[in-house]
């Protein structure tokens, strides 16, 4: 299983922002493109990373137990 280092940095994004609008802000995407690149970190995990309310995206347990290993990693990847 090979995971877009990219797909990473938007998903601990939008874990803090909540909204596919307020994350695509952060980034400086279309909100579709945010949910382009979940839809697709979640195929390639095989997990469902977020549950879709009426009022945003909140963490499934399999997501808040990725957010720290994926922050390690993305810091990693993008610092050194």
């Amino acid at each position: 299983m090979k995971v877009d280092w990219d797909h990473l940095r938007f998903f601990l994004v939008l874990a803090r922002a909540k909204t596919l609008t307020n994350a695509a802000r952060l980034i400086g995407v279309e909100h579709s493109t945010v949910a382009r690149r979940i839809q697709a970190l979640e195929s390639t995990l095989g997990i469902q990373l977020f549950k879709r309310e009426a009022t945003g995206y909140e963490l499934t347990s399999e997501g808040l137990a990725l957010v720290p290993r994926c922050a390690t990693s993305v810091v990693f990847k993008y610092v050194v």
